[in-house]
């Protein structure tokens, strides 16, 4: 009887020990297991993203056709020479033209004279629209015109110096300007319009040096862009500044850079080309010499022009300062016909003035 009361409280104490383990456990479970916080989940980095490598843009090529001789307008017989065409055409074809031209065989060496045509075949008889003033810092010369037109306003760049001495050096940079293309003009005084000039572009180096002129205007953007040639005792070449689109612009001229040296070429005649986008330079490559020729340059933003192309064929021999027929803002559209014009000669200051047409022809590869 005794063992089997033993039998029945053991079983009985490890009935209650179960229980009292049991809900323990389940007390555990419940107390520590909602606190847990979840393992994370390891989050996988997004691939990069590759960007596509763009297409390179295709690189063009330029290509000068010459299709005609010519036109001359002065012969050297008649009035021994005219150079330096600056031309400005217009919507309906008519052009405006400036050239160098003898001055009064005296005390002043070069005037610029003007002449129109409605058509750009036949044109007006000349007209003196510039000379120096006597006694003033452009006393020797007006020559190597260049002509912009903005804000009412015809600008005329020209080349002078005062110095005699120097017969035809130490040159430096001049403008004047009139409402109509044949004047009367008021030159830039250094403050402002009329009265003895100024140079806007002044060459302060060695005297003895060509310096500073053959102005070439174009309107880009919001600037004036200025083209001229520098030359010193150590080369020659053509440099750009820029200027704001005001009435006393001058004052605001700024941002001098070097944009390509010459070696055997003329001075550049600078124009934007709104068929491309970009920046057109032309030139007469040896020039004065047999074997002139014309040449091209290409630029993207007007500075580091970079030889194009360059034509012999219809060029002839000892050809020299050349001018390109553009838009009153200095431009040009190479997918039409283009006029050009230039002085050749083999003798000095017995020049003919000769005009003719060009295509250029642009490629892409």
């Amino acid at each position: 009887m005794s063992v089997r009361k033993n039998s029945t409280f053991k079983t009985f104490y490890f009935e209650c020990v179960t229980i009292a383990l049991v809900f323990f456990v389940v007390v555990y479970l419940c107390r520590v297991l909602p606190n847990r916080e979840a393992p994370e989940t390891e989050v996988l980095p997004e691939p990069p993203q590759v960007e596509p490598v763009p297409e390179p843009e295709p690189e063009l090529h330029f290509k000068i056709r010459t299709y005609d001789d010519g036109k001359i307008l002065n012969y050297r017989s008649e009035d021994y020479y005219r150079y330096g065409p600056s031309i400005m055409e217009y919507e309906d074809g008519s052009m405006d033209m400036w050239v160098s031209s003898p001055g009064n065989s005296g005390s002043q060496w070069d005037w610029i004279r003007y002449r129109h045509s409605d058509d750009g075949i036949s044109w007006s008889s000349e007209q003196i629209v510039l000379k120096p003033t006597p006694g003033s810092k452009d006393q020797c010369s007006v020559c190597d015109p260049g002509a912009i037109y903005f804000n009412g306003y015809y600008y005329l760049g020209y080349t002078s110096t005062d110095s005699y001495a120097g017969k035809g050096f130490n040159n430096m940079a001049f403008v004047a300007r009139s409402q109509y293309p044949d004047g009367p003009f008021e030159k830039w005084n250094g403050s402002g319009w009329g009265g003895d000039p100024e140079p806007i572009i002044a060459y302060e180096d060695d005297p003895k040096g060509w310096g500073i002129g053959e102005l070439s205007f174009v309107i880009y953007k919001e600037d004036l862009y200025i083209f001229y040639t520098y030359a010193d005792l150590t080369g020659a070449y053509i440099e750009l500044c820029k200027a704001d689109l005001v009435d006393d612009w001058p004052l605001t001229i700024r941002y001098k850079d070097r944009v390509l040296v010459r070696e055997n070429q003329d001075s550049m005649d600078a124009v934007f080309d709104e068929a491309q986008g970009k920046f057109l330079g032309f030139s007469i490559d040896m020039k004065m010499s047999e074997g002139s020729r014309l040449i091209m340059y290409a630029s993207d933003q007007g500075k580091g022009f970079t030889n194009v192309d360059t034509e012999k064929d219809n060029i002839d021999d000892y050809a020299h300062s050349i001018g390109v027929a553009k838009s009153p803002e200095g431009h040009i559209n190479t997918d039409k016909t283009i006029l050009i014009g230039y002085a050749y000669g083999q003798y000095w200051g017995r020049w003919n003035l000769k005009v003719m047409h060009i295509d250029i022809e642009v490629t892409r590869e």
